[in-house]
């Protein structure tokens, strides 16, 4: 027997039909009224129904998966071994009863903090609300040029005009900084434009389908569910905004998520920085950093602004997973997925660190609610696959892996919902064979989704291609090659950022790694999201979601190299999943069972975003003190005792962002600077390690032009790169070429900025420092390892006075 959800949908094809029979000028009216007819019709059915109910021996092993699921997720240890998720348990405790013992360490100098320090956040929030109204814009043009034919609820207005809006909002810095026009009249005019263009459309429209309808005549959730999920989420995002202003500390962050930007923005342009490949990657999340950094015209304050900026890709998240609920599952599900997902701990994380996964996140949930409409829209399928292009092209413009983790899933998404339409018309289109319609329909949809992901990443790709010859650099360097890149880095960045082994006893494993042992995962996604399996022949739409968390994990297991931040854009999905369980059975003995488990895990994950383990959250520190928090001490005393004309080349040292003196620096990934400057061009051919050093003279004579005054290197970051499994670092840098350089007068005996006690080094690093040339010059007389090291270079000679 057909489900609720596909008798509509043959209700409609019945509709389109009757419209092969009308005369070609009523037929466009004739869609519009149909297409919103046929909208209020699927509303109710499309939603799972309660009478359909588990069986109750369904509903017994769905509750044992849950609580076995759980028992072992709060038995797992937490950051130590000492510290497991049951022991949060008794700190949540404890502070409900208001014994807690623990005791602030008053050896640690207190950092200000209060409610007097909330009006340093204002005029940031403001900034980032200002850039928020832009790209709302730019998303109120896209709703008038790319027009829907269904009925779109309020928050799905939301999601697809900030979505569409912000990425374009990107794609306009990144044209005004190619064009050496960074300035907020360069961002803010094309938005005024695209603003009068969506009022003029507006104007002309007589769509009735173009008004986004309140849920007023919808099925409503219960009161006392809704109060309690939003005394729970209004307080916690609102949490999440004040810690998306916080300074980040992370090495990623640091080192080209938002040095990137600093530089662009310090330049007055975007250009080429060859010195850091990370820069060349889609960068849609970063741009909206550097909007920031233009609008308050500072990069550190303006940095925290589009940080703040960033953190409503979460709080968007949020509103599609609550669109998705509320359409498909029903109001009380939807309320419980924003309650899951949004007090998941990694989605605070991704608020206080500045990661693409958010923007990643965002538009893989986006486009799967615009491709989730083609299941239910039979006239005007162009506008679908325009818009859920849009939204899937911007996932890749965020990172490239948006291209396996979102292009292709919601291609298919949309390949099949044309593939199941033309199947169910079989029986009642006779006038042409389904096959026949289907092919040519199939290549206009391709055609017209691949225009969307190409409107959103073609500049990102023609950006490439003009820099470096390769318009995915610095991926597929064997077939696009790069003017830019080599073999022998090529050879070095593929196994560092792929999987170590495909070995299918693994994956349990590796399951477990990513549902359970995860320091920041919530135990409500896996323990609710594997039951509802059994919603499955109730809800098209929870085989979609679960076959998109299907194919997230595959390539994440199959194509990444593992790190546990890169599945974080199937939790939204998850959480939709999850909380579909509440739809298993109506029963109240079923409900109030979920109704405990997801109060009692909720009021972990909240006390436990609270924990420093969650991320640096400076809640109402004062700002400049954060600030400095988060500096590393060698880094913060340069900042305060470097002349103004001093410059510094960073040797292994890329985590540059804090600096606020002039430098010269390469990632890991690049052509080490010191390399090219120092080497002598005669060794080109022979083994890094042994080729020369050029005489003293000719180095003295290049850091001069450079105007370079001293050289840093950071031992302890060459060391890390050097082990065994890690992205390895050029052998030319050795502690022997620094003695000689030293040697040689062309730079000043060392300084020891940070020490590390040799007792703390593994046996595989001390292994790793002892094959180093000289190593003994970095080991002191208190064995103590030298982690940076910093050489003043020698000034020359002052040149004799005259009689």
């Amino acid at each position: 027997m057909r489900s609720g959800f596909y008798d509509v949908r043959l209700s409609g094809i019945h509709l389109c039909s009757e419209l092969h029979r009308t005369s070609p000028s009523s037929i466009q009216q004739t869609t519009i009224i149909s297409a919103d007819d046929f909208h209020s019709a699927m509303v109710p059915k499309a939603q799972i129904s309660n009478s359909a109910a588990s069986s109750p021996w369904a509903l017994v092993i769905a509750a044992l998966w849950v609580v076995g699921f759980l028992a072992v997720f709060f038995k797992q240890p937490l950051h130590e071994p000492e510290l497991r998720r049951f022991d949060v348990w008794l700190m949540v405790a404890d502070e409900m009863l208001g014994v807690s013992d623990v005791s602030s360490d008053e050896s640690t100098p207190a950092v200000p903090s209060g409610i007097r320090f909330l009006s340093q956040r204002w005029s940031l929030f403001g900034w980032a609300t200002l850039i928020l109204g832009l790209a709302a814009s730019y998303g109120l043009a896209v709703t008038q040029l790319i027009p829907v034919r269904i009925r779109l609820l309020r928050t799905e207005c939301v999601v697809v005009t900030f979505g569409s809006g912000l990425a374009i909002l990107s794609l306009v810095t990144l044209c005004a900084g190619l064009a050496g026009c960074l300035s907020v009249a360069a961002i803010t005019f094309p938005s005024l434009l695209s603003l009068l263009i969506a009022a003029l459309l507006r104007s002309r429209s007589s769509n009735p389908a173009d008004e986004c309808p309140s849920e007023s005549g919808m099925v409503r959730s219960s009161s006392v569910l809704v109060g309690l999920v939003l005394l729970v989420i209004v307080p916690f995002s609102f949490y999440l905004l004040l810690g998306s202003v916080s300074p980040s500390a992370d090495f990623d962050v640091r080192e080209y998520h938002l040095q990137g930007p600093k530089e662009w923005f310090q330049q007055g342009r975007i250009s080429f920085l060859r010195h850091n490949v990370y820069t060349s990657f889609p960068f849609l999340s970063e741009m909206l950093l550097l909007t920031g950094m233009i609008f308050v015209g500072d990069w550190w304050q303006g940095a925290l602004v589009g940080q703040a900026v960033l953190a409503c890709f979460q709080l968007l998240s949020a509103v599609a997973v609550f669109a998705i609920g509320r359409r498909w599952l029903s109001p009380s599900a939807a309320w419980l997925g924003v309650l899951i997902y949004l007090t998941t701990p990694w989605t605070l994380r991704i608020s206080l660190i500045a990661y693409a996964e958010g923007s990643l996140t965002f538009y893989l949930i986006a486009s799967t609610m615009v491709a989730l409409w083609a299941t239910i829209e039979s006239i005007n399928l162009r506008s679908l696959a325009i818009l859920s292009g849009l939204l899937a092209g911007s996932a890749m413009a965020s990172k490239y892996t948006g291209l396996v983790a979102v292009i292709i899933p919601v291609f298919a998404m949309l390949s099949w919902s044309l593939r199941r339409k033309k199947c169910a018309s079989s029986d009642l289109l006779t006038t042409a064979s389904p096959r026949s319609v289907y092919w040519p329909q199939l290549f206009r949809q391709t055609a017209w989704f691949g225009l969307g992901v190409l409107l959103i990443m073609a500049p990102w790709m023609l950006r490439n291609s003009l820099d470096t010859g390769n318009p995915v650099y610095p991926l597929g360097y064997s077939v696009f090659g790069g003017d830019e890149w080599s073999a022998e880095l090529n050879a070095r960045w593929k196994p560092a950022h792929a999987p170590t082994e495909h070995q299918l006893g693994q994956m349990p494993k590796h399951f477990m790694d990513a549902a359970v042992y995860n320091m920041w995962t919530s135990g409500l996604l896996f323990a609710l999201a594997i039951p509802s399996l059994l919603l499955c022949s109730r809800s098209p739409a929870i085989r979609v979601l679960l076959s998109l968390i299907a194919w997230g994990f595959f390539t994440w297991w199959a194509l990444t190299h593992r790190i546990d931040r890169f599945w974080i854009p199937t939790i939204p999905l998850l959480s939709i999943a999850a909380a579909s369980c509440w739809m298993l059975s109506g029963s109240r003995v079923w409900r109030g069972f979920l109704s405990v488990v997801i109060a009692a895990v909720t009021a972990y994950n909240v006390y436990f975003c609270g924990l420093a383990l969650v991320g640096f959250h400076v809640g109402l520190m004062d700002l400049e003190a954060a600030r400095q928090l988060t500096i590393r001490s060698d880094i913060r005393m340069l900042n305060s005792t470097l002349s103004e004309d001093a410059r510094v080349l960073m040797v292994g040292e890329a985590e540059v962002f804090d600096a606020t003196f002039p430098l010269v620096y390469n990632t890991v990934f690049d052509d080490c600077i010191f390399e090219q400057w120092t080497s002598d061009p005669q060794d080109a051919d022979q083994p890094v390690l042994h080729r020369r050093l050029l005489s003293g003279e000719l180095i003295r004579k290049k850091l001069s032009e450079e105007r370079i005054t001293h050289v840093l290197v950071h031992w302890g970051e060459i060391l890390r790169y050097r082990l065994p499994g890690s992205y390895d670092y050029t052998a030319f840098v050795q502690p022997t070429r620094f003695s000689l350089l030293v040697a040689q007068k062309v730079l000043q005996a060392p300084r020891s900025l940070l020490n590390r006690p040799l007792s703390s080094l593994s046996p595989a690093e001390l292994t790793v420092i002892k094959s180093w040339p000289g190593f003994e010059s970095l080991i002191d007389g208190q064995e103590n390892f030298q982690i940076v090291q910093l050489f003043e270079v020698c000034r020359p000679p002052a040149a004799p006075k005259a009689n």
